[in-house]
């Protein structure tokens, strides 16, 4: 173990009597200590960048030691900050991160919320996945609040309550976890495996219909994203500036515009509602059929 006296070296003093401290051969020192009185504790020690917080010491070499040990603490914090960070990128064998936007946008049935989500650091910020649900959850709808914030519902295995989960933005940003090779729906065809016609799926590199890639997979059929093209439909989000869809207006005037304050996607049938204010007393709740994008 290397004796803490050797780790740090003294500067040259400043006009103030303050020393600086180098430790672990740094080219920038990690604080300062000098001699402030005649008492028991004379000493004084400041980190760099504590703004004149500190304290006080009996002797220099213990006000030099204690930037020795605050530098070894910022190094553990970082260190846990780093590895909280990447827990945001690694899933478990077999499984992968997606996006509240692609589970909505592609339909998965079944996933892995993060159920629990800590701050990376102190009490705001980004959080990290520290525990997921055990088994995966079947999803019915995904809302999306005015705020940000996200709900979803869907049921769990066995005789067990509806599952409802509420995240915040920053626990939204995690995504959750699918299968390695989720299947999506990609379009109607004829299936190589069974020589039937019907809705292709893809799982990694395998294409097949929805009776041969459960079967694959080790799934049930009805688990699969059901068969629906989006045509090119605009996919909205809240905050969005929207119009009716076929208004009518002249030259003189702009067209009648609202914002969209909550969307709402039901997850079995890849359908969406959108709530719109156009400045009313509520808002409308519309289908993404009958809205436009403000040019």
């Amino acid at each position: 173990m290397t004796d803490i006296k050797t780790r740090y070296r003294y500067g040259k003093p400043d006009d103030k009597g303050r020393t600086p401290v180098y430790v672990d051969g740094a080219a920038e020192p990690a604080g300062h200590v000098r001699r402030l009185s005649r008492g028991s504790s004379p000493w004084w020690s400041e980190g760099a960048g504590d703004r004149g917080a500190g304290s006080h010491h009996t002797s220099k070499h213990a006000a030099a030691e204690r930037l020795v040990r605050m530098v070894d603490i910022r190094a553990q914090v970082d260190r846990t900050i780093t590895g909280r960070r990447a827990r945001r990128i690694q899933a478990p064998a077999g499984w992968r991160f997606a996006s509240w936007t692609e589970i909505e946008r592609e339909g998965y049935r079944q996933v892995r919320p993060v159920h629990r989500a800590p701050y990376v650091y102190g009490d705001k910020g980004e959080r990290y996945p520290d525990t997921f649900a055990d088994q995966p959850v079947t999803l019915t709808r995904v809302t999306t609040l005015h705020n940000g914030c996200v709900v979803i519902s869907g049921t769990e295995p066995g005789d067990r309550p509806p599952y409802v989960l509420l995240m915040d933005p920053a626990h939204v940003a995690l995504g959750a976890l699918v299968r390695e090779q989720e299947p999506r729906y990609i379009a109607p065809g004829q299936c190589a495996g069974c020589e039937q016609d019907g809705p292709l799926y893809q799982a990694g590199t395998r294409i097949g219909c929805a009776a041969c890639t459960a079967a694959e997979l080790g799934v049930s059929a009805a688990d699969l994203p059901a068969a629906v093209d989006d045509d090119g439909a605009v996919w909205w989000s809240v905050g969005d500036t929207v119009r009716r869809k076929g208004e009518i207006h002249d030259g003189d005037t702009e067209p009648e515009t609202g914002r969209v304050t909550e969307t709402e996607t039901f997850i079995a049938e890849r359908t969406r509602r959108i709530a719109v204010d156009f400045g009313d007393r509520w808002p409308v709740r519309w289908q993404p059929a009958g809205l436009a994008p403000v040019a």
